[in-house]
């Protein structure tokens, strides 16, 4: 069998600071460049020509997926792999995607697309560990997403905007199965132009969902309307897509996350447990916990933290959370021990410091609690100056009543 070759396929629009680095890292494996430019005003056609890459123009008509398309029409080889521009390979994944195309087994495959972010408020966060290609983010969070497929004429993506090539292959009784390649994605770099395409991607959800409304289009709109800090509109949102599918996971999801925002506990819990009836998965588990947590219910957050915690061992607010937990079910040294392990995975943790700093004191040690609530103050926890405070008062108990045990809330 003839060796299986591979046609890179990428849409751009004045990417001139990203371009190269996305080509260098998959030049190994694309036996032809694609390139099909919307609009650059920069140097990004010439950058890609460099590397000989075959560039078209087109004529951008708010339709990625008629983009995407174009650059897949004239695809010559046997397998399709698409990257964008602020995105690159590691070796590893080059080796991957070597196997992967002389495989039989599938027809299109998954990867890792690891969305770089400061925000650890989003879904699924998790602090950055290896240092090497984290370009200076705190984290990221993880999508599944087809990048690899056979070159057929079937083929093809859909949706205007976060458009996708699964559908097509599905209906075409193609075989999509999950990968080990991890797509390296640096899309947040410049908060402005983030912030940009934030309200563009917005404009052609709204288009989207008028056009053809169902339950993922709805969904689709309220991410992009909560993103763009429009939190009413986006509830109504979701509601209507859970009134096209009530078993649209993510849509119930987001009304959790908003009504546990509102501070409406009970309501966040409904529909966190709808959520996990569906499927389970840490972060339903995680939201889940930590409304228990704040209704008092110690048992209950326990138990979903710690599933939580079975399912993504590194989320850093699990640990923070869990320890909180153990601290108020008077589990000191189980505390301890949980925010410990916190504190070892983000050396940065403000929150797990100052929760170490409180299960110290509730175990009458003083030194390891002084230490901790020094280290909150020294990580800019948001309330250091009434760590200080406390710090100072716990000196002086410390020195004329050793044995005495603090007593301090959670932050």
């Amino acid at each position: 069998m003839a060796k299986q070759t591979i046609s890179l396929c990428m849409i751009t629009k004045n990417e001139e600071k990203n371009i190269a680095n996305c080509l260098n890292s998959a030049k190994e494996i694309a036996d032809e460049i694609i390139v099909v430019d919307t609009g650059s005003s920069d140097k990004t056609k010439q950058i890609a020509r460099k590397f000989g890459a075959g560039v078209s123009d087109f004529k951008w008509n708010d339709d990625f997926s008629a983009a995407r398309n174009e650059s897949i029409k004239n695809a010559a080889k046997d397998w399709i792999l698409v990257l964008d521009a602020d995105e690159v390979l590691d070796g590893d994944g080059i080796k991957e995607i070597k196997n992967l195309v002389e495989s039989k087994d599938a027809d299109g495959y998954l990867m890792a697309q690891i969305n770089y972010t400061n925000e650890s408020n989003i879904a699924g966060f998790m602090p950055a560990i290896d240092k090497r290609l984290n370009n200076g983010y705190r984290g990221f969070y993880v999508s599944l997403i087809a990048r690899l497929f056979r070159n057929k004429k079937d083929y093809h993506f859909s949706g205007a905007v976060h458009e996708l090539v699964e559908d097509s292959i599905k209906k075409s009784n193609g075989k999509i199965l999950t990968s080990n390649v991890k797509v390296h994605h640096y899309g947040g770099a410049e908060p402005e132009l983030a912030a940009s395409k934030k309200k563009y991607y917005l404009e052609l959800a709204k288009k989207k969902a008028d056009e053809t409304p169902s339950a993922d289009s709805y969904y689709e709109l309220g991410v992009l309307l909560k993103e763009n800090g429009n939190e009413k509109d986006s509830a109504e949102a979701f509601n209507s897509a859970l009134k096209s599918d009530k078993s649209h996971r993510m849509a119930l999801y987001e009304l959790g996350v908003a009504s546990e925002k509102a501070k409406d506990y009970d309501n966040a819990i409904v529909y966190y447990t709808r959520m996990l009836r569906i499927k389970e998965d840490a972060e339903g588990f995680f939201s889940l916990g930590v409304c228990n947590l704040k209704k008092g219910m110690l048992k209950e957050a326990k138990r979903n933290l710690t599933k939580s915690l079975l399912l993504n061992a590194y989320k850093v607010a699990t640990y923070n959370n869990l320890g909180a937990v153990n601290e108020r079910m008077g589990n000191y040294q189980e505390a301890v021990k949980v925010l410990e392990i916190g504190m070892k995975i983000e050396p940065s943790n403000a929150i797990g410091a100052y929760n170490l700093g409180v299960a110290y004191s509730k175990m009458g040690n003083a030194k390891l609690a002084l230490e901790s609530f020094e280290k909150a103050v020294e990580l800019g926890h948001k309330d250091s100056g009434k760590i200080k405070q406390m710090i100072k008062e716990l000196k002086v108990i410390s020195e004329n009543m050793p044995n005495y045990k603090l007593s301090f809330g959670q932050k």
